[in-house]
């Protein structure tokens, strides 16, 4: 015969919900780092997440909204949605030469640039969400608010501390290898114009 309750079988499906976490994590990583071939940009995309989980627990924390299943569910969407900006702001970072060389002008254009894709995305998921937190009740506004609050605050995060980290991550040609790279070109252009 076994005791518990409510608090019980909350707590064993907590706990359910949590168990492939680290599975979870380490799958994303690995794509992330197969995609963009560094670990460096996987470590920027995770510090994202982290920052996005918990600005998530901090809009529940102000609104005063309990810590459930729903909101563990709605902390895990709002992350997926910031590894996806942090992901469209690094893509672009990477293509543009200048933002890759470390050019702040041409980073604060990149991000200027594919904001409108993000801001988009976040406008319509906070509105999506609104009607679900002013409804009130006990299921679905601490959900909504995970979402909607962790979307919301993680597009400030992937703004302003996506491109800082990527300038500090992002691999520093050595003045012997830009010598040697101009070495090489010197002979390609000496070879096409024979």
């Amino acid at each position: 015969m076994a005791l518990g309750g409510d608090a019980d079988a909350r707590n064993d499906t907590v706990n359910r919900l949590l168990a492939p976490l680290g599975l979870i994590v380490t799958l994303s990583l690995a794509t992330i780092v197969l995609t963009f071939g560094s670990f460096r940009l996987a470590a920027v995309t995770l510090v994202v997440a982290v920052l996005s989980a918990g600005l998530s627990l901090l809009s529940l924390a102000v609104f005063q909204y309990p810590f459930g299943i729903t909101a563990i569910i709605g902390v895990i969407g709002s992350i997926g949605v910031s590894i996806n900006a942090a992901i469209i702001i690094l893509t672009g970072l990477q293509q543009d030469e200048a933002a890759a060389a470390g050019d702040r002008d041409a980073m604060a254009q990149v991000v200027m640039n594919g904001s409108r894709h993000i801001l988009s995305t976040t406008l319509t998921t906070f509105g999506g969400f609104l009607p679900l937190i002013l409804a009130g009740g006990g299921f679905w506004p601490p959900f909504a608010m995970a979402v909607a609050g962790g979307v919301l605050l993680s597009t400030v995060v992937s703004f302003y501390f996506t491109p800082p980290l990527f300038a500090l991550v992002r691999p520093r040609r050595t003045k012997a290898a830009n010598q040697v790279e101009g070495h090489t070109c010197l002979a390609e252009l000496k070879i096409a114009a024979e």
